[in-house]
């Protein structure tokens, strides 16, 4: 039995197999002649996996939920979607005495239980919250909730995101008929510069988003709206703090022991993307953004070039904000026109 390159999503396990150039065909996905490998030789990486978790009849869920909603397309392709529950258990049958259970019950991530482990999570969680109320309401420049910024570097130096030179990202602007010039679609200058989620008053970032479809949407403009959309590209390699949470390979973080700490604080992080990521609304307050805008500030003070975060408006979308513009050039403009709205609703109240 041999698994392949297209059972799997995770790039570190795709480049294991394609470096040991063994041409077969596959017995999970049923690929032909493409590189392959015995599962069981993965088992050590797996095991790092599998030894995260416990029997939890109450909270647990299967392996086959803990796939989709701890890991969901960063292991196994949907090429092997039926038989991946095979496949993992054929990685570990050296060891499937010790691993056998899991299969059977629900499971729960053992990090989500220990009180050790709670009470590191937690204080984070809550001291956030308590800055989040004390500098938009309390304090603004002394503060009495500090935050751990040890222990929130380290937390963020988990989401770090390389980007590579040439890399490019858009920008929009509702325009007139007759559009833009490249020298109209940086960001404002300083005297300028309103709050926004990552800026104060009066420092600029550059607010870029990652295709012209969120671009269109990031700029709210309304039916048969002019809009200019410059292209940026990135003058050199930087690094980001990529709060999206989706640019990680579990593979990779459990051969290097790592995974168990990125999921114990993968929901605080989530909650702070979600700040980030929240719906602006005209009625929204400049004090809203204070929290974020510390986080951003903090987030620059380490030495990283900006942070990227989901869009609010487009769903497949995401923005970044750069902290120095200069790192991208505007290489062409192009004007478009809103042809169509449409809307999607709930009822809150009848």
């Amino acid at each position: 039995m041999n698994c392949c390159t297209e059972c799997f999503e995770s790039p570190y396990l795709k480049d294991i197999i394609n470096r040991a150039k063994i041409v077969g065909n596959c017995s999970y996905c049923g690929s032909k002649e493409i590189n392959t490998y015995n599962p069981r030789e993965l088992s050590l990486i797996f095991q790092n996996i599998l030894d995260l978790y416990i029997r939890d009849d109450d909270d647990g869920v299967t392996i086959e939920e803990v796939l989709d909603l701890e890991f969901q397309k960063k292991i196994f392709s949907l090429k092997v979607t039926e038989k991946r529950k095979e496949l993992l258990k054929d990685i570990v049958s050296d060891d499937l005495e010790r691993y056998d259970y899991l299969f059977n019950v629900k499971i729960l991530l053992k990090c989500l239980t220990r009180e050790e482990h709670l009470a590191s999570v937690f204080p984070l969680q809550t001291a956030w919250s308590e800055f989040d109320n004390e500098i938009k309401t309390i304090n603004r420049f002394h503060l009495q909730n500090i935050l751990d910024l040890e222990k929130l570097k380290i937390l963020l130096s988990r989401y770090k995101k390389p980007i590579s030179n040439g890399k490019v990202f858009f920008r929009g602007r509702i325009s007139p008929m007759e559009g833009f010039q490249i020298s109209e679609m940086y960001n404002p200058p300083p005297i300028k510069t309103k709050a926004g989620r990552a800026n104060p008053t009066g420092i600029s970032y550059l607010y870029l988003s990652d295709k012209i479809k969120t671009t269109l949407y990031e700029t709210r403009a309304s039916l048969y709206d002019f809009v200019s959309i410059g292209e940026f590209r990135l003058k050199k390699n930087i690094t980001v703090i990529n709060l999206k949470g989706d640019d990680y390979d579990p593979i990779l973080l459990a051969e290097n022991e790592e995974l168990e700490e990125f999921l114990k604080y993968k929901p605080f992080a989530q909650s702070l993307e979600s700040e980030l990521s929240k719906p602006i609304r005209k009625e929204d307050k400049e004090l809203d953004y204070i929290p974020t805008q510390y986080l951003c500030e903090f987030i620059k003070s380490i030495g990283y070039d900006g942070v990227e975060y989901r869009s609010s408006l487009c769903d497949d979308g995401y923005n970044i904000a750069i902290f120095n513009p200069e790192l991208f050039e505007c290489i062409k403009v192009s004007l478009h026109t809103i042809n169509k709205i449409e809307f999607d609703h709930n009822i809150v109240k009848s």
